[in-house]
Formats: C-alpha cells, structure tokens, sequence
C-alpha cells in the first residue's frame, strides 16, 4: 500500500462481520484548490476516494462518518434485499476515480433500500458528481449534480435544520450554485437572492461574499 494511507479493521454493523477500510493520514492531504460547489482538488492522495466504506461480506455501503447509524429495522432489510445479490469482493487498499465511483454508488443502494433522507441522498450524488469532473467526464458529472439539486431541493423542504450536518444558509448556496451549473439560471438567481437577503446568513460572511460573487456571474449568463 502506498505512503499516507492505512488499513483498520471494523465490524458491520449489518452483518457483524469484520473487515477492513482503507483510510488516509492526514498529513497525506495536500490541497491544491477548491471550487465554487466545495470540490477540493488535492495533490497526490484524494482522500475523498475513501469517504465511502463498503462490507465486503454483505455489500452494506455508507459514508465513513456514518457507517454505524443503522436502525436494527434498516439492517434486516438489507440482510434481506442487499446480501443475495452480493457477490462478495474488497472495495479496501488503494483506490482510483472508477473504483470509487462503485463505492459511493454501492451507497447510493444502500441508501434506496434503507429509505435513507434526501439529504444523504444529495451528499453522495454530489460527490459522484466530483469524481466524473476529476476524470473530466462533463456529461456525467452534470446528469449527477442534477441529481444532487433534486435532492437538496427535497432536503430544504422536508428535513429540518441541520439537515446531514448541513445548516439552512449553506444549503440555499448549494442549490444557487448546482443550478449555476447545469444552466438554470433564473432559479440560481433567486437562491443566491434569498441567501444575500437573509438576516442569519450574515453570521457567515464568506458564504455570502461566495454568493454575491456567483450571483455577478449568473446576471452576467443572463445578460
């Protein structure tokens, strides 16, 4: 295994098997730059290719930092739903752009089959999102980022705040921006309005500064 990264052993919490994740140092995580939808561009090691853990025993997939928040009612579903189609395979060591696409969109079924929020749904399609723009894939990574924007959508109205560790101001960005992105102009410019006029937002002032400074370019698109 390559420099920065390293394995642990831990037990699912679908099936009580154990088995092993790959996980980066932090000190292996070299910025290079972000974009305006919070995609970080690293040198060497993405750490971002290891966010989604999967149980090679059973198939069960979440994010690492969620992994463990299963009901016991979420777990029998997928015992029932998930472990006869899984054919039994590693998703651990040493990860490329394609082999952790397959990891987020083996949590994407984990997701469906569980009833996971629109929220969680969102985070996922997001950063399949990023990975088809590190291959440079630009039709996939759109036809994902519209996926996103429907669920951020569902997320802001159903769910309540903080939605996935996501707070409401952030959220009304998110939106704004992933709208920018896939042409729909009208509809950034009244999110990226909403948050430059919210009281709240004004607690967080490079939020804002980013919003004012998307919103020039959409008036500029629609123009």
């Amino acid at each position: 295994m390559i420099e920065g990264l390293y394995n642990k052993e831990v037990v699912c919490p679908v099936c009580s098997q154990k088995f092993k994740v790959t996980k980066v140092k932090a000190r292996a995580c070299k910025v290079k730059s972000r974009d305006s939808d919070f995609c970080v561009h690293y040198e060497g090691i993405n750490p971002i290719f290891y966010e989604a853990w999967v149980c090679e025993n059973c198939g069960y997939a979440n994010l690492a930092d969620k992994f463990e928040e299963i009901t016991p009612r979420e777990a029998e579903i997928l015992k029932s739903k998930l472990m006869p189609r899984w054919k039994k395979h590693s998703l651990g060591g040493e990860r490329d752009v394609d082999t952790a696409v397959e990891a987020f969109k083996l949590v994407l079924i984990s997701h469906d089959l569980r009833g996971a929020k629109a929220s969680e749904f969102a985070k996922v399609c997001l950063r399949i999102a990023w990975m088809h723009r590190y291959k440079g894939d630009e039709e996939e990574e759109t036809r994902f980022i519209r996926y996103a924007l429907e669920h951020y959508k569902q997320a802001y109205e159903k769910e309540p705040f903080p939605a996935d560790k996501l707070d409401e101001n952030t959220c009304e960005y998110i939106i704004g921006e992933l709208s920018f992105r896939v042409g729909e102009y009208s509809e950034a410019v009244k999110w990226f309005s909403r948050l430059i006029g919210s009281e709240e937002a004004r607690k967080k002032p490079a939020l804002i500064e980013a919003a004012r400074e998307q919103y020039q370019l959409v008036r500029e698109k629609l123009k």
